[in-house]
């Protein structure tokens, strides 16, 4: 049964997104076709198995040979559940490990769709936690699955596009490891993607739309995630900020935010990217007009008409048009900054 909490978040984004529902909680895969360009492993356990937590799927493509890089992705689900590895939760947009994979997998690229702990089963830090020890459980058996270890990338939607982003900017902060295993390697990343994610908790009320969702509650997603109402703890809600960890060497990134989003506003996007450019670090922000919560312009550079694409590195920025947050854009970005 789906957690009721779901709903609020739900009702909103099916309005915003004109009827697209909440998918029900799927465990099993789609049979891989023959001939596809990848194999499946699914329900890789990376950690002790709490709940659909602590599973992975790892997508590796067949057509090309290793080492391959990897794209680690979680999809959003306002933190409230623990399997969205598989279908789409309404809450993070259509992107799936799948997808990915069918398009990736012919570059060359291993998609790895993780499952973290709900807010119901753990409070932050317990979400970061998971998405490194995945990182870890990865290059621990990067030699079994033909994987390159110099080569990750974090990547999400909505809260998921949160967890990529935290995980690429605290890739050396010690204390936010957790003790989920393969404690030997590095969970750090060379590039992210942040779709939709928020940044500053304590922000989000002051920059929402009219109807926009309300955050500052107990009951807000953000609020369960930290286990306590955001303003009751400015301190402790300032560790779960992406934006006070960059720094110069924080890995590369590209965001995207939609100007019409209901439930995590577009503001929360140009913080981030603001953090990137005061840091000297290199990023992009692309601002999608009429676009709401969602990740549909990915699918056509036409869904973006309007957009605004503001880029930064090493302190020199520059705004434009181009280029259109697309798949193939993503793969572009992700094909500069994994370099073999």
């Amino acid at each position: 049964m789906v957690d009721s909490r779901l709903g609020r978040r739900t009702f909103l984004t099916a309005g915003a997104l004109a009827g697209a529902g909440l998918a029900g909680v799927c465990t099993g895969l789609p049979p891989t076709a023959a001939g596809t360009a990848f194999q499946v492993h699914p329900d890789l356990g990376y950690a002790a198995p709490v709940g659909r937590g602590h599973l992975l799927d790892l997508y590796l493509p067949v057509s090309r040979a290793g080492p391959h890089p990897v794209v680690v992705y979680n999809a959003g689900s306002a933190f409230l559940s623990d399997d969205t590895k598989v279908a789409p939760t309404g809450l993070g947009g259509m992107t799936t490990p799948l997808s990915l994979a069918e398009m990736w997998a012919p570059h060359g690229y291993a998609i790895a769709g993780v499952n973290i702990r709900s807010s119901s089963q753990t409070k932050f830090p317990g979400q970061l936690h998971d998405i490194k020890a995945a990182i870890r459980f990865l290059r621990a058996r990067a030699a079994d699955y033909g994987l390159d270890v110099h080569r990750f990338a974090t990547m999400g939607t909505s809260s998921g596009g949160w967890t990529a982003t935290m995980a690429g900017v605290t890739g050396a902060v010690a204390d936010l490891e957790g003790d989920l295993g393969n404690a030997d390697q590095s969970s750090s990343v060379g590039a992210v993607i942040d779709l939709f994610g928020p940044t500053d908790f304590q922000q989000m009320d002051a920059h929402r739309l009219p109807n926009g969702q309300r955050h500052d509650p107990a009951d807000s997603p953000e609020s369960l995630l930290m286990g306590y109402p955001l303003q009751s703890n400015p301190a402790g809600v300032q560790r779960a900020n992406p934006a006070a960890y960059v720094s110069a060497d924080s890995p590369p990134i590209f965001i995207a935010h939609g100007l019409a989003d209901p439930l995590v506003p577009f503001n929360q996007s140009e913080i981030l990217f603001a953090a990137y450019e005061s840091a000297g670090a290199t990023a992009s922000l692309t601002l999608v007009p009429g676009a709401v919560h969602t990740d549909e312009y990915l699918s056509s550079a036409a869904a973006s008409a309007g957009r605004t694409v503001i880029h930064t590195s090493h302190g020199v920025t520059t705004t434009g048009s181009q280029p259109a947050p697309t798949y193939d854009t993503l793969l572009g970005f992700l094909d500069t900054h994994l370099r073999a």
